[in-house]
């Protein structure tokens, strides 16, 4: 079974982005403070808490960011952990939900290493992994690497080639003959892209399993995802999930009006589920939180989303919806 079929179902499902802290809000940024810690590097104190909370409620998934360096210039240093260090962590800590990247820099990889890393983490999860990969919005990171920055789009497509090949046991070939690099995944790891990489969406549409995208205000996501779903359609291929991340401070008054923020909203489950649905209406499958400018605690937006969101859009609700 592909660990897209834990998020991609008949009803749209729900993950959460690390790290789960607050540290992009007032209060947040004061502690980092009193803790000697940098605007954009997380509390990580606690790597397993969070997650464990966020599966024993019923969230599909979780993501995390690929950040090498981390550049103060940029501010943010994404979950500070390595995610496949961490999502093997992760996966020992958990039993159902998705394990996924948002995404990996895969230009800036080794692909024979990736190979290894990327099938090792997919039997130790039981299947549960999802590689999503991105071209890099960090051009520091190339020159420190000693790799072309200008060349990431075509470097992307060859690893998307190089990595398929190795999981299905295609040899390399060494000084003393073939090797191959174990473990072996002949049926492949899901792919999916976050953002574009550099490339068409034609392109993605061909060769990955799905699209992790901003897929912007209902109109603009229907627009968005109308694309999506003709570029499918003209490489032959079935329907594919588009999934999007949300950046989330959920008021406690339900009855609270979406007030943007940037890649989100301040808002009250009401209209929060509002939203949800007029994104899911323009096809999206999957919707990730990201809670670090929540003013609440993190552990009371886990358990409302679970209690009053969630449930709105299971395939039961989903289903008496249509009809």
């Amino acid at each position: 079974m592909s660990a897209l079929n834990l998020i991609y179902k008949d009803h749209l499902t729900f993950g959460i982005e690390l790290l789960l802290d607050r540290d992009w809000t007032e209060a947040g940024q004061l502690r980092a403070r009193n803790e000697g810690r940098p605007f954009g590097v997380p509390n990580i104190s606690s790597p397993a808490k969070g997650v464990e909370l966020a599966e024993s409620l019923g969230f599909g998934a979780v993501w995390l960011r690929d950040v090498p360096v981390h550049d103060p210039s940029f501010g943010d240093a994404g979950q500070v952990f390595d995610p496949f260090s961490y999502l093997g962590f992760l996966a020992g800590r958990t039993r159902r939900i998705a394990l996924g990247t948002a995404g990996i820099v895969l230009p800036l990889r080794d692909p024979i290493l990736l190979a290894k890393m990327t099938a090792s983490l997919h039997h130790l999860s039981d299947g549960r992994f999802i590689l999503g990969i991105a071209s890099g919005d960090r051009p520091l990171e190339y020159p420190l690497m000693g790799l072309n920055y200008e060349a990431r789009g075509a470097t992307l497509r060859e690893r998307v080639d190089q990595m398929r090949n190795l999981w299905s046991g295609d040899a390399l070939q060494g000084p003393q003959g073939p090797v191959t690099v174990r473990p072996y995944v002949p049926e492949g790891i899901p792919m999916v892209m976050a953002g574009m990489g550099q490339q068409s969406l034609q392109w993605i549409a061909q060769e990955l399993d799905g699209w992790f995208t901003y897929p912007g205000p209902p109109k603009q996501a229907e627009r968005r995802l109308s694309m999506w779903r003709q570029a499918r359609n003209d490489a032959g291929l079935p329907v594919a999930p588009v999934l999007t991340a949300m950046h989330l401070d959920l008021d406690p008054n339900p009855d609270a009006p979406f007030q943007p923020i940037q890649f989100g909203g301040r808002i009250g489950r009401n209209a929060l589920t509002t939203h949800v649905r007029s994104l899911q209406a323009a096809g999206v499958a999957h919707i990730a939180f990201k809670l670090r400018q929540s003013q609440r605690e993190i552990e009371d937006v886990l358990a409302e989303l679970a209690k009053h969101v969630m449930p709105e859009f299971t395939e039961k609700n989903t289903m008496e919806t249509v009809q």
